[in-house]
């Protein structure tokens, strides 16, 4: 048999009285409790103010590329109706000349080279003459060429790019009577205009 003792009820009382003050000293109190409710609603109101500051910037930078790509659909647009324009008014040219060298000298206040597109079918066209014009709004030079085999005359446009020209998409349409075709190539803005039925 054993001889250990059986606990007394005054012990086992005593016991049970301080595992239940144990367990009422982790219970929260009232103020904790608030605290808690604060920081979790804070917490909430932090999650939505970040959700609503995302979803804006997304919607902003959606809005902003719409409108951008507007812009450069509608300068894409005006450049092309000013080159069918200038092609089809015949305005007078500020310089007659032979040779793209000619040229560039009688058109000394353009503040960049003339050089042809690297297109073999340039090659053997002839210069006729040129003048100032611009294109969005920045000074370019029209070219007046011709196909010495079937007469057939060409206006060429050109000017460096920019930020805002680099924008324009490369297009080609058929506007008031004149195909017209745009594109960039090597660092210049190029826009070709020839009498609708003319063959490239």
């Amino acid at each position: 048999m054993s001889n250990r003792k059986k606990p007394s009820p005054v012990a086992e009382d005593q016991a049970d009285n301080r595992l239940i003050d144990h367990y009422q000293s982790q219970t929260l109190s009232t103020d904790r409790l608030h605290v808690m409710l604060e920081e979790s609603q804070s917490l909430r109101r932090s999650r939505t103010i970040s959700f609503a500051l995302a979803a804006s910037l997304l919607l902003f930078s959606l809005v902003f590329l719409t409108h951008q790509n507007i812009l450069s659909s509608q300068r894409t647009d005006n450049v092309m109706r000013e080159a069918a324009l200038n092609h089809s008014s015949k305005l007078q040219m500020d310089a007659e000349a032979e040779s793209l060298e000619e040229l560039q000298v009688q058109l000394d206040e353009l503040p960049f080279e003339i050089k042809m597109p690297e297109s073999g079918f340039y090659s053997k066209l002839a210069v006729l003459g040129g003048r100032y014009c611009t294109i969005n709004g920045y000074l370019a030079a029209h070219l007046k060429l011709a196909d010495p085999e079937t007469s057939k005359q060409y206006s060429l446009f050109l000017t460096p790019n920019n930020s805002r020209l680099l924008s324009m998409k490369s297009n080609e349409s058929v506007l008031s009577g004149v195909d017209v075709k745009l594109w960039h190539e090597n660092d210049v803005v190029y826009a070709l205009a020839k009498s609708t039925g003319d063959v490239l």
